[in-house]
């Protein structure tokens, strides 16, 4: 498998993208004429075209390839959405003054155009366009009023309007904000430069600024926030160096440069969980001591239901038990966690948190695939990584997976968490992605040698079991129990224990490699 590198607007959402289903278009009412809007729904939430949109509002649009971004050009401000990016960027026309806003969705793109979440950009659509906007989702259409609306009552923009041409600093102010789930320092810039190095020691996250000024006294005069103790400049070999000092109660951090609007954003996040007694405990968090095994579904959730009515929930388990078996007889310096060792409901929240709790060091989510259509040709064994999904089959398969959420007793939780993502979350994981995609070829690689289940490959989906799980993780669809051939498989005990077989011997080469790659 080609490895990429996870770009800053992935996770949520990434995170939380997850999946793309059909919608009828919305009726978009304006000036007395009535258009119909290009829309779809991603976990029930639904999305425009932001191309559509300009042509129905009449107003000038520009998309960029490259950075899979749509801005829309009104009278006296723009707006501007990026795709699979939770923030929006308001700039008026004059002084071009911008605000960033935080959507509770992210913008996703999608065949060359960039899908708005609908009911959240509401606010700010009125806001650029200057007119009241309302949605109707009964009766599924946008109606927009002419009377131009203030917009002073709803942003209040930077009091200073920057004349760059006076700045003498590539760096000139900075400012902190405090989030729901960390803190993000914002560093505007006098004309584009490159993204800095960094490390972190001691408590200290270093931005290492090679050939750039900095306005030194404007920059250490900000008052601290959030995770930021205080910020100073001090320069190396003539070179400036941001030090940053943090609080502790952090998780990761990440530095990314916004050429668009001029601006270092450095984010700092807080940890996934943080129980009481984690405070007076030391441990050794990379050495690899835990594996967890999540056994897909259970209890009131039976899963996918296959032929002759085999439930999902009980080849998970099965699988799972086998496995965890195996590592237990020949794994004895690791410990093997399950999220569920019968049949009983586990939220998809509880799963990370277990796995968190026990500091695992790799997540394994067991399940079995379905199609509506039985029996059908269609079999295979896949394996999955955390990410938006790019197939209409991916993302199906994790709406049905994350559709288990309606059985618990607080759907809103995961709202409440996509909310709380930075732009940059995707970013924070960029190690525990590069250790999924390590193991998932190794499985993948051992799965074609030894078990007759074809596989389909490794792919991307947006699945909330593995979101949680602050390590690197994996979901893996056995077969599908929509197929005669797999399923006979899935249900002998020869076929459980050879897929067990199969993931066990994964673990192993992942194991070695691993803890190779710490020493090197």
């Amino acid at each position: 498998m080609k490895k990429k590198h996870i770009t800053s607007i992935v996770l949520l959402l990434f995170f939380f993208a997850t999946t793309f289903g059909l919608q009828n278009n919305i009726k978009f009412i304006f000036n007395g004429k009535s258009v119909e809007l290009k829309s779809i729904k991603i976990n029930k939430v639904v999305y425009i075209s932001s191309k559509a949109l300009a042509k129905a509002f009449s107003i000038n649009y520009y998309y960029n390839t490259k950075n899979k971004k749509s801005e829309l050009k009104f009278k006296n401000y723009k707006l501007k959405f990026t795709g699979n990016n939770n923030f929006i960027v308001i700039t008026s026309k004059k002084g071009n003054k911008h605000q960033i806003f935080q959507l509770l969705q992210p913008a996703q793109h999608v065949n060359n155009d960039v899908y708005i979440p609908l009911i959240a950009s509401i606010k700010y659509l009125s806001l650029a366009s200057e007119k009241k906007i309302n949605y109707n989702p009964e009766n599924n259409f946008v109606t927009v009023n002419n009377k131009i609306i203030d917009t002073k009552n709803i942003v209040g923009w930077n009091k200073a309007i920057v004349d760059k041409n006076t700045i003498k600093y590539d760096i000139f102010s900075a400012k902190i904000e405090t989030k729901a789930n960390g803190t993000l320092i914002r560093f505007r810039t006098k004309n584009e430069i490159s993204k800095p190095t960094s490390s972190i020691k001691d408590n200290i996250l270093y931005l290492f600024l090679p050939r750039i000024t900095v306005n030194k006294n404007l920059i250490e005069n900000i008052k601290p926030a959030g995770f930021v103790r205080k910020i100073r400049t001090k320069y190396v070999k003539g070179n400036p160096q941001i030090e940053i000092n943090l609080r502790s109660g952090y998780d990761k951090y990440e530095v990314f440069y916004d050429e668009e609007i001029g601006e270092l954003l450095v984010s700092i996040h807080n940890k996934f969980t943080n129980p009481k007694y984690f405070k007076n405990k030391k441990l050794d968090k990379w050495n690899f001591k835990v594996i967890v095994l999540d056994a897909g579904h259970g209890g009131k959730d039976p899963g996918a239901i296959g032929i002759n009515r085999i439930k999902e929930k009980n080849i998970n388990l099965a699988i799972v038990k086998e496995l965890g078996k195996l590592l237990e007889q020949n794994m004895k310096d690791v410990k093997v966690i399950y999220t569920r060792k019968n049949d009983r409901f586990v939220e998809l929240y509880k799963r990370g948190k277990i796995a968190n709790e026990h500091h695992g060091n790799l997540f394994i989510s067991i399940h079995c695939n379905s199609l509506r259509k039985k029996p059908s040709k269609t079999r295979g064994f896949e394996v999955y990584l955390l990410r938006p999904g790019k197939t209409k089959e991916a993302i199906e398969r994790a709406e049905f997976e994350n559709s288990v959420i309606s059985m618990e007793d607080d759907p809103s939780r995961y709202k409440k968490l996509n909310d709380e993502n930075f732009i940059l979350v995707s970013m924070a994981n960029a190690s525990n992605v590069r250790y999924s995609e390590s193991f998932a070829d190794m499985l993948n690689t051992e799965w074609i040698k030894n078990v007759s289940i074809p596989s389909r490959g490794i792919k991307q989906a947006g699945f909330y079991v593995l979101v949680g799980a602050a390590m690197p993780a994996v979901l893996i669809e056995t077969g599908y129990l929509s197929n005669k051939k797999d399923v006979r498989y899935l249900t002998s005990k020869t076929g459980q224990k050879e897929i067990a077989k199969t993931i066990f011997d994964g673990i192993v080469k992942y194991k070695q490699y691993y803890e190779n790659s710490l020493v090197e």
